[in-house]
C-alpha cells in the first residue's frame, strides 16, 4: 500500500519527459556493464538484452531493463551473494517503483521528479533514474 501510494504521489510530481529520457536508456546500445550473468537472470523475468547499469552503492548494483514480454519497465537489483531480484511497472510512468532485496532499497525516480520529500524520508538520489536506501 505505501508503494502505491508513493508512486501516485510521486507521478503527479513528475515530468513526462523524465521518463522518456528513461525509455531513451533501452535505445542506447547495451555495454559490456549493463550486462548480468546467467546465473543473476535465472530467478527474474526480464529481457537480458535491455539490462542497463543506473548505478552501484556497497556493492548492489542497480539496473532498468524490460520484461520478458517488453510491455514493462523493470528495476533490478544485483550484487555478489545476494539474490537478484526485480520489481516492473506497467505505468508510462516507472517512479516510485520500489524493489527491495532485504538488504538493499531502491526506487525508480526520473528526471523531474520532486526528490525533497523523499529525501526527507530518508533516501539518497544515485544517478539520474534511481533512489536507494
Amino acid at each position: 500500500m505505501a508503494t502505491l501510494v508513493t508512486a501516485v504521489l510521486l507521478a503527479g510530481c513528475t515530468s513526462s519527459d523524465g521518463a522518456r529520457d528513461l525509455e531513451a536508456l533501452f535505445d542506447e546500445e547495451q555495454q559490456a556493464q549493463d550486462v548480468l550473468t546467467d546465473a543473476q537472470l535465472e530467478d527474474i523475468a526480464v529481457d537480458a538484452d535491455t539490462t542497463r547499469r543506473l548505478g552501484e552503492d556497497g556493492g548492489t548494483a542497480f539496473y532498468a531493463a524490460r520484461s520478458e514480454d517488453g510491455a514493462s519497465t523493470c528495476l533490478v537489483l544485483a550484487g555478489e551473494g545476494i539474490d537478484t531480484v526485480a520489481g516492473c511497472t506497467l505505468a508510462p510512468n516507472p517512479t516510485g517503483t520500489e524493489v527491495s532485496n532485504g538488504t538493499d532499497r531502491a526506487m525508480f525516480v526520473v528526471p523531474g521528479t520532486d526528490f525533497t520529500s523523499l529525501e526527507r524520508s530518508g533516501w539518497t538520489r544515485l544517478g539520474d533514474f534511481l533512489a536507494v536506501r
